[in-house]
């Protein structure tokens, strides 16, 4: 067995991890629920992770493979993948020894990493290799825990010996970071290079964490910014006043239009009818702003909501993004449970991680931050 190397972006065996990748996984589709997120990673996203952290491989052609990225305190390990024709052979125990050194290199004090719970097997490589299981996690839309997660803490004796090839290890030379730094300016041009197209996106804020309405109004003020016309259309807030549409009203007004036709939150309505008619009324408003090119970017806030409780039909929706928006116009949807198809019809898909909120502690939503 050879041992691994790392692939830099310029690597011309860089191109064989996402094939990789995809047939070692590919034994997983109908064993794994929900299916793997390896299915949405594209080459630019490969590239992106091998120039802010660090891809492993082994054999030419290559037929293991790991991804490393640091992390605050730790050095996650992610997407191990040995081809089905190589296994048993050790190479996903030298990728995971390998994890050690490099997190002893980048100063990380433990390695991480995660696997579905149907995967047993992994959980037994990975106990035996001085990890232990740190806690569970629920994709959304299940009632059962979906992912273990896993952590090895790294005693700061007996340092693992490095491959005789490691490059880029964190150094204080100025030297070498300018050269670690030119090679990542020269794999960003290049990846810059490739981007050519300008054209309106369809973008989805989605997961349990907070950030979602946030992110998507840090969007419509740099459009406002730029001076191009924008609106808002808020699917489930209503008559309580927040700093965003008292800010754009008293402002911006001329640059942005916005409607919030919600009735509150559906716990508070409690009326099924009612949520219905106010959804459709706020989904035809929708979609006579998106209609005008005039409009570079519309908000759906919390759009989501409204689809996941079938006030809206999503084929309605989805028929309508693809048939009817502007080349040029940026749509923006947000809201906890985006539909699997709208996250497949989608441009920009982001999902916030619930990491930790003050509301579990007893503290209310306050203004300037939730309002």
């Amino acid at each position: 067995m050879t041992p691994p190397r790392r692939l830099l972006p310029a690597d011309p065996a860089l191109p064989q991890v996402l094939p990789l990748i995809r047939t070692a996984f590919a034994e997983l589709d109908g064993v794994i629920d929900p299916p793997s997120s390896l299915h949405r990673m594209t080459e630019a996203d490969l590239l992106c992770l091998a120039t802010e952290g660090e891809v492993w491989a082994t054999g030419d052609p290559l037929v293991a493979v790991v991804i490393l990225s640091p992390r605050p305190d730790a050095l996650y390990a992610g997407r191990l993948a040995v081809h089905p024709a190589h296994r048993r052979q050790g190479h996903a125990r030298a990728l995971l020894r390998l994890a050690d050194a490099r997190a002893r290199a980048w100063g990380k004090p433990r390695v991480t990493l995660g696997c579905r719970v149907e995967l047993s097997a992994n959980h037994a490589l990975f106990r035996a290799e001085g990890f232990a299981e740190t806690h569970r996690e629920t994709h959304e839309g299940h009632a059962r825990p979906t992912s273990v997660w896993f952590e090895k803490r790294l005693s700061p004796q007996e340092t693992p010996p490095m491959p005789a090839d490691t490059p880029d290890a964190p150094e204080p030379d100025d030297a070498r970071h300018a050269e670690k730094m030119a090679k990542k300016k020269a794999a960003r041009d290049k990846i810059m290079a490739t981007k050519t197209e300008e054209r309106g996106l369809v973008i989805v804020h989605t997961g349990k964490g907070k950030g979602k309405s946030s992110a998507a109004f840090g969007m419509i003020f740099r459009c406002i910014s730029h001076g191009m016309p924008c609106a808002v259309v808020q699917f489930i807030k209503g008559a309580m006043s927040t700093g965003e549409r008292d800010l754009i009203q008293a402002h911006f007004a001329d640059l942005c239009e916005f409607h919030a036709m919600g009735e509150g939150f559906t716990w508070e309505t409690q009326d099924r009818a009612r949520d219905v008619a106010a959804a459709s009324r706020a989904w035809d408003k929708a979609k006579a702003l998106i209609r005008d090119p005039a409009h570079r970017m519309v908000l759906l806030d919390e759009i989501n909501i409204a689809l996941r409780y079938d006030y809206i039909p999503l084929d309605e929706v989805l028929a309508f993004l693809r048939d009817e928006k502007p080349p040029t116009t940026h749509v923006v949807l947000t809201g906890r449970n985006a539909d699997p198809r709208l996250i497949e019809a989608a441009d920009l898909v982001t999902e916030m991680e619930l990491v930790k909120h003050p509301f579990r502690s007893g503290v209310k939503a306050q203004p300037g931050v939730e309002f």
